[in-house]
Parts: structure tokens; sequence; C-alpha cells
């Protein structure tokens, strides 16, 4: 560990010597540039299963309703809403006098075509169709009414209306996964698309004809920086105005130097475990990988002691969260090991355990360039080689590591960081209907967990609703069909003129109207 903070420091002293003298390209004022480890994979809301490119979608598009820093669910282009009795039925009045950025009025069928495109297989979605199974229908009574009746209850749809409505007039009857649209978008959102050159930098036009009025930046460039090490390197001699920092160490060095931090609780950090995989079938081998973890040390060494062991994918800020799923697998290479060896796995002359004449052998893929993510992986490979388990490391672009390997499940185990979202439905990544139409990519199921995420999706109040969740969390901390490490807390690091940031769990971005600087 002492090793690989060593290498990295010459490489920022290098990269240090490099960059400081390089002059900053001219921006105009009112411009805004963010540093991001990865371009987006489209901005087309309907194709867009990962987070890098929900947060540029974020700022081109608006959903019926935003999530604010507190996960609170606030209106958008919804400006209020109301539920039936029976709460089969949810009615959006929309604005009035919004438009699309090419000036074709927005309407309710507007909504109805981005709900009903997800599950037309003429328009290729590749949204989670789990998400909105509940739907019966959409109705559109007139210009600024939208109706959802549904085939039975889903306490947690609203959170799900956050998606990107999209234009019908430009993209009815299209293949989305071909259209052009997918570079060139037109939304009703804050900024405006006005290049994208790849690999390269997104830049971003103030709207001014938002109906939120109009945003307090002029400009918004993202500039795409894959290493980690030269991200900081370039918040450090001023070329960008802010980005995400996941190293605490790091961020600490900016803070020094004048920089402002916000510190916001992450996503779990976590190891997925490919089930179809004939090696993780047995609930043994799951928890003895677990147990064989020293979590408070990676956490001690490694984030500099800021992040908390994880019971699962519901944040500790919920009402849902379960603090005993956390509690389940404390360091113990013995009881490991002990494990191993029910499960019929021996260690060979070499140290590494076999069975039946294979080695307990696998490949652990994680996103390259992420230098924090990088040392984690390491760090685990030789935890688990210390009980007899020979790991390889595998560190893939961060856009073909989501979009390749973790979405297509193509993979024995990866390291990556689950999304927040405002509700704790699990539905998405555990139930097992989703391992066709939804991100159960870990081929997990559990008939008792699919009836307590069902369940839950049929009571109206969070104190109805939170024992389920957690039970939910016991059933999959005991189950291991992902093994959780911890909860980091990232930063957002930016120049200290920027004004008006109110980062969340979930995004930077969805507020970005009201930056200024």
């Amino acid at each position: 560990m002492r090793m690989l903070k060593t290498t990295r420091l010459v490489m920022v002293l290098f990269l240090l010597l490099t960059t400081l003298p390089a002059c900053r390209p001219t921006m105009p004022t009112g411009t805004l540039v963010y540093g991001i480890h990865t371009q987006p994979n489209t901005l087309n809301p309907l194709l867009a299963p990962d987070i890098v490119s929900r947060w540029a979608i974020e700022l081109v598009f608006d959903g019926l309703v935003d999530v604010n820093e507190r996960l609170d669910i606030v209106p958008a282009l919804a400006q209020k809403w109301q539920v039936s009795p029976d709460g089969l039925t949810w009615s959006f009045d929309l604005r009035r006098g919004v438009r699309w950025h090419d000036g074709a009025p927005f309407t309710a069928s507007d909504v109805q075509f981005t709900y009903e495109a997800i599950f037309d297989p003429a328009a290729k979605s590749t949204l989670p169709r789990s998400d909105y199974q509940t739907i019966a229908q959409i109705e559109t009574p007139d210009d600024y009414t939208v109706r959802f009746v549904l085939k039975e209850q889903d306490a947690s749809l609203i959170s799900k209306l956050t998606l990107g409505i999209v234009p019908q007039h430009l993209l009815a009857g299209q293949d989305l996964s071909r259209s052009d649209f997918n570079r060139s978008p037109v939304g009703t959102g804050p900024f405006i698309l006005q290049e994208w050159l790849s690999l390269q930098y997104l830049r971003f036009a103030a709207n001014p004809a938002y109906f939120g009025g109009r945003p307090g930046l002029e400009s918004l460039v993202w500039r795409i920086v894959p290493d980690t090490t030269a991200l900081f390197i370039q918040l450090l001699a001023g070329e960008v105005d802010g980005a995400l920092v996941e190293s605490p160490e790091d961020a600490a060095r900016l803070a020094a130097q004048g920089l402002k931090t916000y510190g916001v609780s992450g996503g779990n950090v976590q190891i997925s475990l490919q089930l179809a995989n004939e090696l993780f079938q047995d609930v043994r081998v799951r928890r003895a990988l677990a147990l064989a973890l020293d979590r408070p040390a990676i956490i001690a060494g490694l984030l500099s002691g800021q992040g908390t062991l994880s019971a699962g994918d519901i944040l500790p800020t919920s009402w849902a969260y379960n603090p005993q799923a956390a509690e389940l697998y404390p360091y113990d290479p013995a009881q490991a090991r002990a494990l191993l060896a029910q499960a019929g796995w021996q260690p060979g002359p070499d140290g590494l355990l076999t069975k039946d004449g294979r080695k307990l052998a696998f490949t652990l893929v994680t996103d390259a360039g992420n230098h924090l993510r990088q040392q984690i992986a390491v760090t685990v490979r030789e935890q688990w080689r210390a009980i007899g388990v020979a790991v390889d490391l595998n560190f893939v672009e961060r856009n073909t590591f989501v979009a390749e390997y973790v979405l297509k499940g193509k993979f024995q185990a990866a390291l990556l960081q689950s999304s927040v979202r405002a509700d704790p439905d699990l539905s998405r990544r555990f139930h097992s209907r989703s391992i066709q139409s939804g991100q159960n990519f870990l081929n997990y199921s559990n008939s008792t967990l699919d009836y307590l995420l069902d369940r839950a999706l049929r009571l109206n109040t969070p104190a109805e609703r939170a024992p389920l969740y957690r039970q939910a969390q016991l059933i999959l901390a005991q189950d291991v069909p992902q093994i959780n490490l911890f909860y980091p807390t990232v930063y957002y690091v930016f120049k200290a003129d920027v004004q008006g940031l109110k980062p969340s769990a979930m995004s930077v971005f969805w507020n970005a109207q009201a930056w200024t600087r």
C-alpha cells in the first residue's frame, strides 16, 4: 500500500513539472471548466444507464420531477401532481410555455412518447424496463396533463420519473440506437449542447429561454481527463475549475491550496460476483471471500478513514437502512479458510486452493484510470491470496467496463460503485425479474427477497415499507451476491469563486442552472 502511494507521488511530481507551465486556454467570462474522467456514452435519456451520461443529460433535459441535495423529490416539468386514493392513477400538471431548444412547444405527448418508447422494441431503448413494469397505460387528456395508470401500486414510481423527457417531433419512428440525436440532443434543460469533440471536451451553452430562468453561467465545459492523477494536477494548476475527487488525501491537498471542497456520501463500493459462474454458486465460498477482506484496514489505509462499512446499496441516511447488514462479515481469515474447507477447497502444493482439479482462481475487473479503485483492487487481491485464492486483475476503460462488462454480466467479479437512488427500492438490481428486464447482472434470485420487494412497493408510507427493506438487506447480506465494502466520502472540489453549488449523493449537476462565478 505504501509503495502504491510512493509511486503515485512520483507521478504527481512529474505531471506537476510538465503541466504547470502550460497556458490555460482562454475561456469566455462566465465559463466553468469541469474535469471529468470519461465522456458520456450518449446524450439520449432513453439509452443512458451509466452515471456519467446521466449527469450530462441533466444539463440538457428535464424530467417530470427532479431530486434535490437532500434526495427529496421536487417539481421539474411537472409543477404539481396527485395520486388517486387507490394508488393506481398518478396525474401530473405540466408547466405551460416550456419549449424545446429548437423552439417547438413541449406538451404531454412528449411525456407519453418518452415512456412508451421504453417498451417499444423498434425504439431500442436500453433502460431497465423493470423500473416501469407497473405502468398499464399513459393518458394525455390535454396538452398539459399526463396520467400514469398502474396495474398495481408502486410507491417508488415518482422517484423514477426523473427520466429526461425527449421530443416526439424529432424521435418518433426512429431507431434510437442509430440516431444522430444521441450526440446532438435537443432538450428543454438549462443548457444546450454546442460542441462535442470525442475524448476531449463537451461544451454546453446557457439556454436563455429556460423555464427556470437563464442559468448563471454562460457556458459549461466538460474536459475529459481519463487519469485521476492528471485531473488532480489540472485542479492544482487551475486548468479546470471543478471536479469530483475520490481520494481524501487529494481533496485535503486541494483545500490547502484554497479550493473549496464539498464532501458527500458516495454510493456503495462493492464487488459483484457473477452467480452464473460455478465458482460462486456455493454461498460458503461467497461468505468466505467476504470474511477474508479487512474492510476497516482498507478504509483506514486507502481512504484516510473517510468512509464507513457498507450494508448494501441503501445509504445510511435512508429511512430504510439496516446497520445490522454491515456487521455480518468482520475480518476473519481463519473462518474464511474453514468455510472454504467445508465447501471442499483444499490447499495445493503452491498454497492455492483446489477442488476436483480446479483452482479457486478468477479475474477481478474494474475501471482503468481511477487510481484509488485500482489500489483497492490490488489490496483485495493480496488479502484473497492470503487464504489461497488466486485473482488476476483487469483494468478496463470506464465506458467499456460499464457497457460491455458490467451491464452485460460479462465478468467473474467486478469492483464497482453502486448508483445512489432517491427511493430504497432494490428491485432493479436484485429482483429475479430484473435478470431479463433490469440490471440484475449478477443473475441472483431469491423468492423471499422478491416477495419483500414487491410487497414494499404496495405500501404507502416509509414507516410501513422500512421493515421490509431491512429484512431485504439482511437476506442480501446473508446470500452475498455482492461483497459490500464501504460507503466513501467523495469530494466535489471547485475554485472558491464558484457559487450556488449544492452537491447531492446522486449528482452535483442537478442545480447547475443556479451556479455563478
